[in-house]
């Protein structure tokens, strides 16, 4: 049985790996000044960030039922079944709209929707495991199963160098980014099974990769690491967290991504993400 895998343009795949395993991706509108935008296919994340100053209007949207009736049907068009992957059902729609989808197919058995727990680097790792778990033959069940164990090991951690962005997408107290901000400290989060949370604050930004590396090397010892490194408009500081895990760890893949405008707006230009998992 060949099995599809969808997932969303939250993930920030690149071009290459969407390509590479064959992975179909649902992209989130926005609008930028007043202008709409679908992430990921007309707009580059590098031109958004150059637009995408603290004042100026930005608004985002989860897919419609119809976005993801689109994707399932191109799928279903190659595949006899499908795996969509999603972000937390409590943070965003996403995960309604793809169910909604599902459930308007002639067969809704034919999708199975996965609420992954995690978001960007996190389901970017979830997605391609599953992409390879599918182009190996496994079954429905086989990958469902290796979501569900994988979702228990990926962590993903986020270095916010400008918090004031945080207070905007509502996810977090506003008080913490007002306070973050006046005394120059960098919140660090992470978000695993579902769950966002605040680790650590930290001074500079050295001191934000220092602790996740710290946290990798706790949480994974010597095991083989699968690791995606993310950024918003910041290659300089990813380059040197890749170099960082390069010296210092066991790792089985290591890539780095730009993030989603999406994932940009909600944590600010400058951000990093260092997402991974081990086995």
């Amino acid at each position: 049985m060949k099995l599809g895998i969808v997932t969303t343009s939250i993930s920030c795949l690149t071009r290459d790996q969407v390509q590479s395993y064959g992975i179909k991706v649902v992209p989130v509108p926005f609008t930028l000044n007043g202008r709409s935008h679908m992430d990921g296919v007309d707009i580059s994340p590098a031109e958004v960030y150059e637009q995408l100053a603290y004042e100026r209007p930005f608004r985002t949207s989860a897919p419609s039922p119809g976005d993801f009736l689109k994707a399932y049907q191109e799928v279903l068009g190659q595949a006899e079944r499908a795996i969509c992957l999603t972000v937390p059902s409590h943070i965003s729609t996403m995960y309604d709209s793809a169910r909604a989808a599902a459930n308007q197919l002639p067969d809704s058995s034919a999708v199975h929707v996965v609420d992954t727990g995690t978001a960007a680097g996190g389901q970017a790792l979830l997605d391609i495991a599953a992409a390879r778990a599918a182009a190996s033959g496994a079954s429905v069940k086989q990958v469902l199963d290796l979501i569900a164990d994988l979702s228990k090991k990926v962590r993903l951690y986020g270095l916010i160098v400008a918090p004031q962005y945080l207070a905007r997408t509502g996810r977090v107290p506003a008080l913490l980014p007002s306070a973050a901000s006046a005394l120059s400290i960098k919140p660090l989060f992470t978000i695993g099974q579902g769950k966002i949370k605040l680790t650590n604050l930290v001074r500079t930004d050295k001191a934000g990769i220092s602790r996740m590396l710290s946290l990798m090397r706790t949480k994974a010892g010597d095991r083989p690491l699968h690791v995606i490194i993310q950024h918003a408009n910041a290659p300089e500081q990813a380059e040197q967290l890749r170099r960082r895990v390069e010296a210092g760890f066991n790792y089985a893949e290591l890539s780095i991504t730009e993030f989603s405008p999406i994932i940009g707006f909600a944590t600010g230009p400058g951000s990093l993400a260092l997402a991974f998992y081990s086995g």
